[in-house]
């Protein structure tokens, strides 16, 4: 299930910096995939623990997607991974995505010389995904040596 989930989020990153965007046939497989191997892995009972975790990031992240501090798509990313792991796991992929988004974030201000990008005019484009995907690798290593 790792390699999957590896493999879509690797595909949400090209596509959000060729595209701007993560598609949303993308996003659909990842579901569809998730689905079946959580319902292959786990029954019947791997369907309410789907539901669960595919809806955690749709409830958490709403605010921050009204604020425009995250797209649909990156909230959407989120909802692929819950479909293939653990709620723990879910929660603190979420959390190390956010920390490795703040260090980007605040790499980025410095290379500004400033923090314009936030409070001026000029906008300051991150793309989650490359965090997201960051996190997974951060989160898989601490789950395989903790």
């Amino acid at each position: 299930m790792a390699l999957t989930l590896l493999t879509f989020l690797v595909m949400a990153v090209v596509t959000d910096f060729l595209e701007m965007r993560i598609s949303n046939r993308l996003i659909a497989s990842g579901l569809l995939w998730g689905f079946a191997l959580r319902l292959m892995a786990e029954g019947y009972a791997g369907i309410t623990h789907f539901l669960l975790n595919i809806s955690i990031p749709v409830i958490f992240l709403f605010l921050f997607f009204q604020l425009r501090a995250l797209g649909a798509g990156d909230i959407k990313l989120f909802s692929v991974a819950g479909a293939f792991l653990t709620t723990e796991q879910l929660a603190e992929l979420m959390i190390t995505s956010f920390l490795v988004a703040c260090v980007v974030g605040i790499v980025k201000m410095v290379r500004q010389k400033g923090i314009t990008g936030i409070f001026g005019k000029q906008k300051t484009l991150l793309h989650f995904s490359v965090s997201i995907l960051t996190a997974y690798f951060i989160v898989i290593w601490r789950w395989r040596v903790g």
